[in-house]
């Protein structure tokens, strides 16, 4: 059993580095926020290493920007608006070099218009062009210095390019310009915890529940930081307020498989491996497909004494991971876990006289 404990424990020190990426699978509408933050597969036991921002598992650990164009029929807009429009869906179908010539046609119709440049801008970023989406929202501040929504645009360049303390100014500026901007203080939020400060991401997070009660992300990316909180602090509370968070995202949008997985993880934290297991099990009922279900469930059937349905858990990491770090892991639980002895045969009794 000590073997198995100190694998279990590499385990989850290997996953704690895997800290930040972008999780947006709440379904239904697209999230008015930006793609989001943590991904769950990250920090289990407070013996784990502070979180370093180290992208993965998911497309982008750094914020993204929403089409700020919603989804309405072009035949409502003028022509101005249908390119912008077009322009955006063309990106969001990573037509990128089609969708930059639909808003070059926008530029070119109205050039002292911003939201031709806010919305090149961020093609630009889609296709990491990261300067040249800063020069144009520069120029759309150029056109209209009011912006928020430019300062919010040109602060998810900035974190793209890991200049965090220019992102903050950025998002700070677009939040005094209008103080209810959701994901301005979402963004803000996901820059502090690549900073590593916690207690600041948390007020955001928590401002953007207050403005946002009834939305399920508002309350998934705040338990998402109560995990690095409580990996931070080794304060129990964050584990309860973790649970709670993402209790509350399901009661809105029950079918997210990453709210269970999520609440799993701090139920594993709070030593509580039934409840632990029944959200594994239900996280993976919503999607199979998640190697870190798997091995999240794998790591917790050796303390219920079920070493062959571990190693099967492990088995299925193994085929389904696309990163290395978690195949790694699931290969350590397979030389590390036992297999079942066969019998052998003992001695032949004596016969007694």
């Amino acid at each position: 059993m000590l073997k198995t404990f100190t694998m279990r424990l590499a385990a989850l020190l290997v996953l704690s580095s895997l800290v930040l990426s972008a999780c947006s699978s709440l379904g239904g509408p697209t999230p008015t926020e930006v793609e989001i933050v943590f991904d769950p597969a990250q920090i289990q036991t407070q013996e784990a290493a502070s979180p370093q921002p180290t992208p993965t598992l998911r497309p982008t650990s750094t914020p993204t920007p929403e089409p700020a164009i919603p989804p309405t029929p072009t035949n409502t807009l003028d022509p101005y608006h249908t390119l912008i429009f077009e322009g955006v869906q063309l990106r969001e179908q990573e037509k990128f070099e089609e969708s930059l010539a639909k808003l070059n046609e926008a530029v070119q119709m109205d050039p002292a218009n911003p939201k031709g440049y806010i919305e090149r801008g961020i093609t630009y970023v889609a296709m990491q062009r990261l300067d040249e989406a800063i020069t144009e929202f520069n120029f759309a501040l150029n056109y209209d210095p009011n912006s928020a929504e430019a300062y919010n645009a040109r602060g998810n360049a900035w974190v793209q390019k890991n200049q965090y303390n220019q992102a903050i100014k950025d998002f700070s500026k677009a939040i005094e310009l209008q103080p209810d901007f959701a994901k301005a203080y979402t963004n803000r939020a996901i820059t502090y915890m690549l900073q590593g400060n916690v207690e600041e991401s948390l007020k955001d997070f928590t401002k953007v529940v207050e403005l946002r009660p009834d939305d399920p992300e508002a309350y998934f990316n705040r338990g998402q930081a109560y995990i690095n909180a409580a990996n931070k602090f080794e304060d129990a509370l964050y584990v309860e307020l973790c649970i709670a968070d993402f209790t509350q995202a399901i009661a809105i949008y029950p079918d997210n498989p990453d709210s269970y997985f999520n609440r799993g993880l701090c139920n594993s934290i709070k030593g509580n491996i039934v409840r632990s297991m029944e959200d594994y099990n239900k996280a993976i009922s919503l999607d199979a497909n998640q190697a870190k279900y798997y091995l999240y469930r794998a790591l917790l059937y050796p303390d219920l004494g079920t070493l062959e349905q571990a190693l099967s858990d492990a088995q299925k990491v193994i085929e389904l991971a696309q990163d290395n770090d978690l195949r790694q892991v699931a290969e350590q639980m397979l030389t590390a876990i036992p297999k079942t002895p066969t019998p052998t045969a003992g001695p032949t009794p004596t016969p007694l006289d």
